[in-house]
Protein backbone atom coordinates (compact mmCIF):
# COMPACT_ATOMS: atom_id res chain seq x y z
CA UNK A 1 0.00 0.00 0.00
CA UNK A 2 1.06 3.37 -0.99
CA UNK A 3 1.13 6.45 1.80
CA UNK A 4 -0.62 9.16 0.55
CA UNK A 5 -1.45 10.87 3.82
CA UNK A 6 1.41 11.14 6.80
CA UNK A 7 1.10 8.78 9.60
CA UNK A 8 0.43 11.40 13.03
CA UNK A 9 2.47 10.00 15.82
CA UNK A 10 1.80 10.97 19.51
CA UNK A 11 4.71 11.07 21.24
CA UNK A 12 6.14 12.85 24.89
CA UNK A 13 7.85 16.11 25.37
CA UNK A 14 10.48 16.54 27.41
CA UNK A 15 12.76 19.88 28.63
CA UNK A 16 14.64 19.50 25.27
CA UNK A 17 12.39 21.07 22.77
CA UNK A 18 11.63 18.38 19.89
CA UNK A 19 13.37 15.54 21.71
CA UNK A 20 11.19 12.12 22.32
CA UNK A 21 11.60 11.55 25.75
CA UNK A 22 10.29 7.61 25.86
CA UNK A 23 12.33 4.84 25.15
CA UNK A 24 8.73 3.48 23.87
CA UNK A 25 7.76 5.90 21.41
CA UNK A 26 11.36 5.51 20.16
CA UNK A 27 10.98 2.23 18.70
CA UNK A 28 8.05 3.68 16.95
CA UNK A 29 10.02 6.73 15.63
CA UNK A 30 12.91 3.90 14.23
CA UNK A 31 9.95 1.93 12.60
CA UNK A 32 8.35 4.88 10.83
CA UNK A 33 12.23 6.09 9.79
CA UNK A 34 13.33 2.54 8.90
CA UNK A 35 10.50 2.22 6.34
CA UNK A 36 10.25 5.43 5.30
CA UNK A 37 7.08 6.49 5.81
CA UNK A 38 6.63 9.84 6.61
CA UNK A 39 4.82 11.27 10.47
CA UNK A 40 4.29 14.34 11.84
CA UNK A 41 4.34 14.67 15.64
CA UNK A 42 1.97 15.77 18.65
CA UNK A 43 3.06 16.10 21.72
CA UNK A 44 1.19 15.52 24.52
CA UNK A 45 1.70 15.27 28.57
CA UNK A 46 1.69 12.55 30.51
CA UNK A 47 -2.01 13.65 32.22
CA UNK A 48 -3.86 13.92 28.66
CA UNK A 49 -2.97 10.49 27.15
CA UNK A 50 -5.99 8.46 28.35
CA UNK A 51 -8.54 11.07 27.37
CA UNK A 52 -6.31 11.03 23.72
CA UNK A 53 -6.75 7.58 23.34
CA UNK A 54 -10.33 7.38 24.89
CA UNK A 55 -10.97 10.10 22.19
CA UNK A 56 -9.92 7.53 19.07
CA UNK A 57 -12.05 4.97 20.31
CA UNK A 58 -8.94 2.90 21.96
CA UNK A 59 -10.00 0.71 24.93
CA UNK A 60 -7.23 -0.57 26.72
CA UNK A 61 -5.73 -1.19 30.47
CA UNK A 62 -2.96 0.77 30.19
CA UNK A 63 -3.50 4.21 28.38
CA UNK A 64 0.03 4.69 27.06
CA UNK A 65 2.06 6.32 24.40
CA UNK A 66 3.09 5.29 21.54
CA UNK A 67 0.09 5.82 19.37
CA UNK A 68 -0.47 6.04 15.57
CA UNK A 69 -3.21 7.15 13.95
CA UNK A 70 -3.18 6.39 9.92
CA UNK A 71 -5.08 8.78 7.64
CA UNK A 72 -4.85 6.47 4.99
CA UNK A 73 -6.32 3.98 6.80
CA UNK A 74 -8.51 5.53 9.50
CA UNK A 75 -6.60 3.21 11.89
CA UNK A 76 -5.26 3.94 15.14
CA UNK A 77 -3.09 1.72 16.99
CA UNK A 78 -1.34 2.10 20.60
CA UNK A 79 1.81 0.27 21.77
CA UNK A 80 5.49 0.10 19.78
CA UNK A 81 4.77 -3.72 19.43
CA UNK A 82 1.61 -3.73 17.93
CA UNK A 83 2.56 -0.83 15.76
CA UNK A 84 5.45 -2.56 14.27
CA UNK A 85 2.85 -5.58 13.18
CA UNK A 86 0.49 -3.05 11.65
CA UNK A 87 3.13 -1.11 10.31
CA UNK A 88 4.65 -4.40 8.43
CA UNK A 89 0.96 -5.89 7.38
CA UNK A 90 -0.51 -2.17 5.73
CA UNK A 91 3.47 -1.61 4.12
CA UNK A 92 4.18 -4.60 3.05
CA UNK A 93 6.99 -3.19 0.42
CA UNK A 94 8.64 -1.69 2.94
CA UNK A 95 11.82 -3.65 5.29
CA UNK A 96 10.50 -5.91 7.46
CA UNK A 97 10.24 -4.69 11.42
CA UNK A 98 9.43 -8.76 12.14
CA UNK A 99 10.93 -10.55 9.74
CA UNK A 100 11.22 -14.65 11.12
CA UNK A 101 12.81 -15.00 13.88
CA UNK A 102 12.69 -11.61 14.85
CA UNK A 103 10.06 -12.73 17.81
CA UNK A 104 12.00 -15.53 19.26
CA UNK A 105 14.45 -13.07 19.68
CA UNK A 106 12.66 -10.28 21.10
CA UNK A 107 11.45 -12.90 23.23
CA UNK A 108 14.87 -13.39 24.81
CA UNK A 109 16.06 -9.82 24.76
CA UNK A 110 12.68 -9.60 26.70
CA UNK A 111 13.86 -12.07 29.15
CA UNK A 112 16.98 -10.68 29.47
CA UNK A 113 15.71 -7.38 30.98
CA UNK A 114 12.29 -8.10 33.06
CA UNK A 115 10.16 -5.27 33.48
CA UNK A 116 8.41 -6.55 36.47
CA UNK A 117 7.44 -4.65 39.56
CA UNK A 118 9.96 -6.59 41.42
CA UNK A 119 12.85 -4.81 39.28
CA UNK A 120 14.34 -1.98 41.18
CA UNK A 121 16.77 -1.24 38.29
CA UNK A 122 13.31 -0.67 36.05
CA UNK A 123 11.94 2.25 38.86
CA UNK A 124 16.04 4.03 39.58
CA UNK A 125 15.67 4.63 35.93
CA UNK A 126 12.19 5.89 35.69
CA UNK A 127 13.08 7.79 38.97
CA UNK A 128 16.20 9.44 37.25
CA UNK A 129 14.25 10.17 33.74
CA UNK A 130 11.53 11.59 35.50
CA UNK A 131 13.86 14.61 35.82
CA UNK A 132 13.91 15.71 32.11
CA UNK A 133 9.73 15.74 31.97
CA UNK A 134 8.06 19.06 31.64
CA UNK A 135 6.83 20.01 35.04
CA UNK A 136 2.65 18.86 34.10
CA UNK A 137 4.16 15.80 33.57
CA UNK A 138 6.50 14.96 36.17
CA UNK A 139 4.25 15.69 38.77
CA UNK A 140 1.81 13.25 36.81
CA UNK A 141 4.74 10.81 36.82
CA UNK A 142 5.84 10.74 40.48
CA UNK A 143 2.22 10.83 41.58
CA UNK A 144 0.92 7.82 39.64
CA UNK A 145 4.28 5.65 39.85
CA UNK A 146 4.47 5.57 43.43
CA UNK A 147 0.57 5.35 43.63
CA UNK A 148 1.77 1.92 41.52
CA UNK A 149 5.10 1.33 43.08
CA UNK A 150 4.66 1.70 46.99
CA UNK A 151 7.42 2.40 49.65
CA UNK A 152 10.12 1.52 47.16
CA UNK A 153 9.16 4.62 44.65
CA UNK A 154 9.25 6.97 47.65
CA UNK A 155 12.42 5.42 48.92
CA UNK A 156 14.35 5.82 45.37
CA UNK A 157 13.22 8.87 44.34
CA UNK A 158 13.99 10.49 47.77
CA UNK A 159 17.73 9.56 47.88
CA UNK A 160 20.23 12.71 47.59
CA UNK A 161 23.12 10.79 46.22
CA UNK A 162 22.21 10.82 42.36
CA UNK A 163 25.35 9.36 41.53
CA UNK A 164 24.85 6.63 43.89
CA UNK A 165 21.91 5.96 42.08
CA UNK A 166 22.99 5.85 38.61
CA UNK A 167 25.69 3.51 39.68
CA UNK A 168 23.63 0.81 41.31
CA UNK A 169 20.69 0.80 38.63
CA UNK A 170 23.68 0.30 35.98
CA UNK A 171 25.15 -2.36 38.39
CA UNK A 172 21.46 -3.74 38.16
CA UNK A 173 21.24 -4.13 34.38
CA UNK A 174 24.87 -5.80 33.50
CA UNK A 175 23.46 -9.02 33.70
CA UNK A 176 20.84 -8.15 31.72
CA UNK A 177 23.16 -6.37 28.68
CA UNK A 178 25.49 -9.33 29.17
CA UNK A 179 22.69 -11.95 27.91
CA UNK A 180 21.65 -9.84 25.07
CA UNK A 181 25.58 -9.39 23.76
CA UNK A 182 25.07 -13.34 23.59
CA UNK A 183 22.41 -13.33 21.32
CA UNK A 184 24.05 -10.51 19.24
CA UNK A 185 27.18 -12.88 19.33
CA UNK A 186 25.43 -15.49 17.44
CA UNK A 187 24.79 -13.89 14.16
CA UNK A 188 27.02 -13.42 11.64
CA UNK A 189 26.14 -9.47 10.64
CA UNK A 190 26.32 -6.44 12.82
CA UNK A 191 22.27 -6.63 13.65
CA UNK A 192 20.98 -9.32 16.03
CA UNK A 193 18.98 -11.24 12.79
CA UNK A 194 22.47 -10.43 10.59
CA UNK A 195 22.81 -7.87 8.25
CA UNK A 196 19.26 -5.69 8.26
CA UNK A 197 18.09 -4.38 11.12
CA UNK A 198 14.56 -5.52 13.06
CA UNK A 199 12.36 -4.31 15.74
CA UNK A 200 14.57 -5.97 18.06
CA UNK A 201 17.68 -3.29 17.55
CA UNK A 202 15.52 -0.10 17.52
CA UNK A 203 14.32 -1.83 20.99
CA UNK A 204 17.61 -1.94 22.14
CA UNK A 205 18.68 1.52 20.54
CA UNK A 206 16.10 2.86 22.17
CA UNK A 207 17.07 1.70 25.53
CA UNK A 208 20.80 3.66 24.54
CA UNK A 209 19.55 6.48 23.43
CA UNK A 210 17.01 7.52 26.36
CA UNK A 211 20.22 6.81 28.41
CA UNK A 212 22.20 9.55 26.34
CA UNK A 213 18.92 11.75 26.69
CA UNK A 214 18.40 11.60 30.25
CA UNK A 215 22.00 10.69 32.34
CA UNK A 216 25.02 13.94 32.08
CA UNK A 217 28.48 12.75 30.59
CA UNK A 218 30.03 11.28 33.54
CA UNK A 219 26.66 9.14 34.45
CA UNK A 220 26.00 7.76 31.16
CA UNK A 221 29.52 6.70 31.29
CA UNK A 222 28.52 3.40 32.74
CA UNK A 223 26.03 2.36 30.48
CA UNK A 224 28.16 3.52 27.21
CA UNK A 225 31.17 1.42 27.86
CA UNK A 226 29.61 -2.06 28.76
CA UNK A 227 30.54 -4.52 26.54
CA UNK A 228 33.41 -2.46 24.81
CA UNK A 229 31.02 -0.03 23.37
CA UNK A 230 29.09 -2.21 21.18
CA UNK A 231 25.20 -0.55 22.21
CA UNK A 232 26.62 2.74 21.50
CA UNK A 233 28.04 1.59 18.38
CA UNK A 234 24.73 -0.43 17.33
CA UNK A 235 23.13 2.97 18.20
CA UNK A 236 24.77 5.23 16.46
CA UNK A 237 24.46 2.66 13.38
CA UNK A 238 20.69 3.05 13.40
CA UNK A 239 20.66 7.14 13.70
CA UNK A 240 19.99 7.18 10.38
CA UNK A 241 16.21 5.75 10.92
CA UNK A 242 15.66 7.97 13.89
CA UNK A 243 13.20 11.14 12.78
CA UNK A 244 11.88 14.28 14.86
Amino acid sequence: MSQPTSIILYDIPCTTEGLPWSPSTMKTRYCLGYKGLSFTTVWVEFPDIADLLKSKGLKTNTYTLPAIEDPSTGVVVADSFEIAKYLDRTYPETPKLLPPGALQVLKQAGDAFPTSSANDAMIIFMVIGAEKLNPVSKEYYHRTREARFGERWTRLAGLDNREQLVEQGTESTKAGWNKLSELYDNTPGTFVLGDAPCFVDFVVASRIRFALNTLNVVEVGGITSLDGGRWTRLQASLDKYFQY
